[in-house]
């Protein structure tokens, strides 16, 4: 239970990684929906979404790990941005290849924030996937 936890929390943390990485580049950047309430509105997942959902934001993790160390590393402002770069276009096509748009893939990241339903699904589809 706790690595699935620990799991689920790092493709939440990895997902909020790809909306402040993809917020650099309005042409990718997911819409915000919000309520009049200033509620995000509910997302309905489907299984297939979740799944799909899961498998881009290991990658998403995966990516995570390798680009972090490259990145504190960078010797110049423009490196960093050039790794930034690098990373974004690997994260599209992690997403991509997974078969979820990123919008849909945004959709469900941001969902997850402050849905806990939808946080418990992300634990148990990251608890059976291992």
């Amino acid at each position: 239970m706790i690595q699935s936890l620990t799991g689920c929390a790092r493709l939440l943390s990895a997902a909020v990684l790809l909306a402040g990485t993809f917020a650099l580049s309005p042409a990718i950047a997911a819409p915000a929906v919000i309520l009049a309430q200033g509620q995000p509105a509910p997302v309905a997942v489907s299984e297939a979404d979740l799944a799909t959902f899961v498998t881009a934001a290991k990658s998403i993790v995966a990516l995570r790990h390798q680009y972090e160390p490259r990145l504190a590393a960078a010797g110049s402002q423009a490196e960093a941005d050039a790794l930034l770069q690098e990373a974004r276009g690997l994260m599209s096509t992690a997403i991509a290849d997974a078969g979820i748009s990123i919008d849909n893939y945004m959709a469900i990241a941001n969902a997850a924030q402050t849905d806990p339903a939808l946080r418990q699904r992300i634990e148990a589809a990251v608890g059976a996937s291992r």
